[in-house]
Formats: structure tokens, sequence, C-alpha cells
């Protein structure tokens, strides 16, 4: 579901925060980034986690799903930064944890639906 709409449209959001993945090609390699827009505080800040390249723009954006497939699952910690020697502040960190949760809770719901689906 979420993941879909990461791959095709390129971005997820709510009310409060934007997650955008692009990816940008350099010698061969495409490198593939996240990025987290805080709406109310009309800031960027970007995921300072290593993600792996891809040889080509469907590998990197593989890579960058699976990794935050990873996130959502809470088995990779996501490092928030806005400029390299800056982290991002709790707040933000907040605010993204209460994303993943309604990306979690609409995988939930749609787990739910295809079992009662299958049951009736």
């Amino acid at each position: 579901m979420w993941r879909e709409q990461l791959e095709k449209r390129g971005y997820l959001e709510n009310d409060e925060i934007l997650i955008e993945l692009t990816i940008g090609g350099e010698c061969g390699e495409y490198l593939p980034s996240l990025a987290l827009y805080d709406k109310k505080e009309d800031a960027w800040y970007y995921f300072d986690n290593d993600i792996p390249p891809g040889m080509t723009q469907e590998e990197a954006l593989r890579n960058a799903i699976e990794f935050f497939e990873r996130v959502v699952a809470g088995l990779e910690k996501p490092k928030l930064k806005i400029s390299p020697i800056r982290e991002a502040p709790e707040e933000v960190y907040e605010k993204f944890e209460k994303f993943l949760q309604g990306l979690r809770e609409a995988v939930w719901r749609a787990c739910i639906e295809i079992f009662l689906g299958i049951q009736g």
C-alpha cells in the first residue's frame, strides 16, 4: 500500500510531514536519498543513513524502499539531520514516529480486511 505510493509518486505524506524519495545519478551509480519535510516548521531534513546505491534506477529505488521498510518495521533507526553537523530536533523524530505508526496501522487494517474477506 504505502510501498506502491512511494514507488510510483516518490513521496508519502500526512498532515504534518512529507517523505520524499529521489534518485540521483553519478559516475554510473544511482544514489537514492530520502528527505523529510516538516510542514508546520517549513523545514527539510535528510536521512543520514547508509542506503546502498544501485547500478540502475530500479535497483536504487529498491534499496531505498527496503531501507524504509526496515524503518517502518522498527529494524533500523533513522538518523535525521538538517546539516552534516546538526541533527533534527526531538520534535521531528516524534512527528516521524507518529507518521510511521499511521503506516503500520494502515497495513494492519488492510490485513484485517483481507482476512475478513477470506472468512466471509
